[in-house]
């Protein structure tokens, strides 16, 4: 399930991603791994590091555009890492909640030609860990 991308913001290396079609959901989780004793039944659980999930977003794509949706396609064709960040749309005064990663690697890049001329850049997301959450401001 997705969630509402009305008025949502998604920046790639500080710059805004451009006009933002679609967004997955942020679900992060962590692994347990359980022992059980066989001679006592007693049950331990190992619980590892928070990891967020890869994120699938999708931007009109205009070939010039030398901000967010061509920041995503260079990172994608270099391999670097990039801050990568998603603004919320839960304003409570000049800005919303954001999610914060420091290192996302852009793992999928795909352009889709829509009936009408435009063409979606799609991406998948892979993030590094748990986000740093900044409360709307």
């Amino acid at each position: 399930m997705g969630i509402k991308t009305s008025g949502h913001i998604v920046r790639v290396n500080t710059k805004d991603a451009g006009d933002l079609q679609s967004i997955g959901s942020i679900k992060q989780k962590r692994n347990v791994k359980e022992y059980e004793a066989i001679n006592t039944g007693v049950v331990v659980q190992a619980i590892g590091n928070i990891k967020t999930d890869p994120i699938a977003i999708s931007v009109l794509y205009a070939p010039a555009d030398t901000a967010g949706a061509k920041e995503l396609e260079t990172a994608f064709n270099t391999g670097a890492t990039v801050p990568f960040e998603i603004e919320l749309s839960d304003t409570l005064g000049v800005n919303g909640t954001t999610f914060g990663w420091t290192g996302a690697v852009i793992s999928d890049f795909e352009l889709n030609q829509e009936e009408d001329g435009d063409v979606l850049a799609s991406f998948t997301v892979a993030l590094n860990g748990k986000p740093a959450v900044t409360a709307a401001a």
